[in-house]
């Protein structure tokens, strides 16, 4: 594992804190995150240029490609026409005037060819981290999956599989999506990639915290410590990320998991972000008009947070193969930075991508009793932001697929225990906190009679099952009507959502499910306790959810996989009609 310092002591971080608040003492509150990244190299795809047969070098199988690539390949950003393909060269191998090629094939052992470029040896550069990322848009035909690879000095990368979209007049029979989320290093490992892998869906859909900006262990289960093997020290030596090179060692460390790769090498992803990217529950202080880092000793202070969130910015465009707006030009990070977007999958799917971390409010009663508390009602807190918002509903109003499909970070429907004044919400970070502005958005669904509405959602490490309304009683008394259903993926790795909820020790694992089903009747299926992903299908007549249970605590291949849930959809209805739920099977106390 990499190490350029050794972990230091609270009083350590604190001397560098302050340390490294002064070198950037230029930056402002008002306008000095929009310098930092118009100042800055921000890694953007590039467009190789075309080349005759790529010489592999007479590479073989006893080339190790992991030496040259030691964060393999992968692919995201897909298009009607194209991808965008990722990699990574080792800095001790790259030489002046030495170009990376690129190849795509129909077949895995590229006979069939049907894209060859090349990369300049000038566009690899320690500025982006020796990252390259190559845009195929207008080269690929549409509906496709491809096999790609890279060719650096005569050795060949691992092979990757990707996949363009369905054209606008495309009539697929099915598209189907592995979903997955929260993947903490350090609390586990990742057997869910590897049955991913081998599972055949058309893309994966990441829900955020595709890293943790941890080094010490901060999020791991309670009492459980650092599983073996995942222990490292960041660049600067602090706890929590404080530095671009703390931000891109955690994409390399994370991205050198063999598990990991076996996943993004087999399909194309579709990128979103959460919290952890950056800090954790961050948000944005509209009064400073920066960002808020609460974990962070110096979060606070904007020009400490404007700096760490630039930084987290740049190592994800280095590192994250997404097709998102990027404007340096513009005049605030908001302009500049649009994750935000809406993928087409001919006439079957159309997904809405938010942005649910850089446009919202900070907690709605921070240091209060949320029994009294009813700030998460005000009107003018925002998780999406005034022209985010807008453009949602015009997106979900404008949609025309079969089905409507919202790619969101955190949970949309209430968990909450009681009842009117003495109704506590579990999760204010998720839309419990922002209950005015779900109302507004579920009203928009149901005011547009919009059909087959799903949400996929991610961030609360648990599998749900759930139907999303016109509201839950917090700003309307009157009658609620369904306008869809939320599917949510379980953790990859990251503690289970039972740590995250503070419950008395009598309850054992079913009942806090019966619990959460008792208490909120819009809940059909919850799971608290395992680790593992989701596979969504959708076709012309349904909608199908698995959820997959998969051992975070074996560093395997063959790690355990059990089905923990399977509901289906069908078209015209909103109904979740059950097909399997492992707690039907009295499968014992073993499980818990």
């Amino acid at each position: 594992m990499e190490n350029d310092g050794d972990r230091q002591d609270s009083r350590g971080d604190e001397v560098r804190r302050r340390t490294y608040l002064r070198s950037v003492a230029s930056a402002t509150a008002g306008g000095g995150l929009a310098s930092i990244l118009a100042d800055r190299s921000l890694a953007r795809a590039v467009e190789p240029s075309s080349v005759g047969a790529v010489d592999d070098g007479g590479a073989d199988a006893s080339r190790d490609p992991a030496a040259v690539f030691p964060q393999s390949v992968m692919s995201g950003g897909p298009t009607a026409s194209g991808v965008i393909l990722w990699t990574r060269l080792a800095p001790s191998v790259v030489r002046d005037g030495v170009a990376l090629q690129v190849e795509v094939a129909t077949d895995d052992a590229f006979t069939e060819t049907v894209y060859r470029g090349e990369v300049a040896a000038g566009q690899i550069t320690p500025a982006h981290d020796h990252t390259v990322t190559v845009d195929l848009d207008g080269e690929l035909d549409s509906n496709r999956r491809y096999h790609y690879r890279f060719v650096y000095d005569g050795t060949a990368s691992q092979t990757g599989r990707c996949r363009t979209l369905p054209g606008p007049d495309d009539d697929p029979d099915e598209i189907s999506f592995a979903v997955l989320s929260c993947q903490d290093y350090q609390n586990g490992y990742y057997g869910a990639y590897a049955h991913v892998a081998r599972e055949e869906v058309d893309f994966l859909l990441h829900m955020g915290d595709f890293i943790y900006e941890s080094a010490n262990g901060a999020y791991t289960g309670p009492g459980q410590g650092i599983v073996e093997g995942r222990d490292f020290d960041l660049p600067s030596g602090a706890s929590l990320a404080e530095t671009l090179d703390d931000f891109r060692f955690l994409y390399k460390t994370y991205k050198s998991d063999p598990l990991l790769q076996s996943g993004l090498e087999a399909h194309t992803l579709i990128a979103g972000w959460d919290d952890h990217e950056i800090g954790n529950n961050r948000y944005w202080d509209y009064a400073s008009r920066a960002p808020v880092l609460p974990e962070k000793a110096d979060g606070h202070d904007p020009e400490f947070a404007l700096e760490l969130t630039a930084d987290g910015i740049q190592a994800w465009m280095e590192h994250m193969p997404a097709r998102v707006d990027y404007d340096p030009t513009a005049g605030t990070l908001h302009d500049q930075f649009r994750l935000y977007r809406t993928l087409s999958f001919g006439d079957l799917v159309d997904l809405v991508v938010t942005d649910e971390r850089l446009f919202r409010d900070g907690p709605p009663c921070p240091d209060t009793n949320r029994v009294s508390c009813r700030a998460e009602e005000a009107v003018h807190r925002t998780m999406l932001g005034a022209r985010q918002k807008e453009w949602w509903k015009g997106q979900i109003t404008d949609a025309t697929a079969t089905w409507t499909v919202w790619q969101n970070a955190v949970l949309t429907v209430p968990l909450t225990v009681g009842s009117d004044w003495y109704q506590v919400e579990f999760l204010q970070d998720s839309w419990d906190g922002f209950q005015a502005e779900r109302y507004d958005l579920m009203q928009h669904v149901a005011g547009a009679d919009v059909e087959n509405f799903v949400t996929l959602t991610g961030d609360l490490h648990c599998a749900l099952a759930a139907y999303t309304k016109s509201h839950y009683g917090e700003l309307d008394g009157g009658d609620a009507e369904r306008v869809g259903v939320e599917l949510l993926t379980p953790a990859v790795s990251s503690v289970t959502a039972d740590s995250l909820v503070d419950v008395s020790t009598p309850w054992d694992s079913e009942a806090l499910n019966d619990l959460a089903t008792s208490q909120n009747d819009h809940i059909e299926f919850m799971d608290w306790y395992r680790n593992g992903y989701t596979v969504v299908t959708f076709t012309d007549e349904a909608c199908r959810y698995t959820a997959y249970e998969v051992d975070a605590g074996t560093d395997s291949a063959d790690a355990d996989r059990n089905k923990l849930a399977e509901y289906r959809v069908p078209a015209g209805t909103i109904e979740l009609t059950e097909e399997y739920n492992s707690f039907d099977e009295n499968l014992g106390s073993d499980w818990f």
